[in-house]
């Protein structure tokens, strides 16, 4: 009898953990089949019901930024990540590369040196405005807006963040993409370039109030350009600087491409 209850037990027991190893698996490891079905299982929904992946919901969720095709979309853009961080400050994009993203300005260079705009660590960093820069409206503009971002060493067109300046050295695409796009939520503003160069650290070129007139510094900007583009530019006009590392000359730390552009009225 004592062995008969036993044995009773222990096939009771083992029913229990099989019955309860269906249910773990059914219910916590079976992995969902997209991210769309898991944000709808978060949201208690049917897992076989269309999920809306146009949705501010949905991409808010996945942290996708939205398109950058107009105006409003990449004010939007810019007024949700600077709700995620202060830091943001404008957003640059340039047709025909993948230079699309917004703009970080913190009070020293060094802190946006290596961080994304998450804040985290990355070697190729985010684009960032110079401290001494003030990006507003048109009007409150410096007279030389600088951006910084990292390149990949190698003046690879095709590589990361601003190794995508270097598509500029060719003069058909230079030609062909005259314009940039640099907004901030108080302006939408287009830039046309004037010049692009390599240079070395000699240059005095990021002095957000050139010591001898935004003139003056375009001047010497355009005597350096790889190509002519026929642009002049004026003592009140405005200027971007968009600046990153080269190593075409030499590997040493102090080169830098260099593209410029003037503000273009409005």
């Amino acid at each position: 009898m004592k062995k008969f209850l036993i044995t009773v037990l222990i096939l009771a027991f083992l029913l229990l953990a099989a019955a309860f190893g269906y249910v773990l698996f059914s219910e916590e490891d079976q992995p969902l089949k997209s991210a769309g079905e898991k944000l709808a299982s978060m949201a208690g929904g049917n897992l076989s019901q269309k999920v809306d992946k146009n949705s501010e919901s949905y991409k808010k969720e996945l942290n996708v930024k939205k398109d950058t095709a107009t105006e409003a979309d990449i004010l939007e853009v810019i007024d949700y990540e600077k709700s995620k961080n202060q830091d943001v400050c404008a957003y640059l994009k340039i047709d025909g590369t993948k230079i699309s993203d917004v703009v970080l300005q913190s009070f020293d260079n060094n802190v946006y040196l290596r961080k994304n705009e998450k804040k985290e660590p990355d070697v190729f960093g985010c684009y960032f405005a110079d401290a001494d820069c003030s990006l507003s409206t048109r009007d409150e503009l410096s007279s030389n807006t600088i951006i910084y971002g990292h390149s990949d060493l190698k003046d690879n067109p095709d590589g990361k963040r601003f190794s995508q300046l270097f598509k500029y050295t060719d003069e058909g695409f230079a030609k062909e993409h005259p314009y940039i796009t640099l907004a901030t939520l108080q302006d939408y503003m287009k830039w046309e370039i004037f010049s692009v160069f390599y240079t070395d650290t000699s240059f005095n070129y990021i002095e957000a109030e050139p010591a001898n007139g935004a003139a003056s510094l375009s001047k010497q900007a355009m005597e350096k350009s790889l190509f002519d583009f026929g642009i002049s530019v004026e003592e009140d006009d405005k200027i971007l600087t968009l600046s990153t590392c080269s190593v075409k000359y030499k590997n040493d730390g102090n080169q830098r491409f260099v593209v410029m552009a003037r503000l273009v009225d409005e």
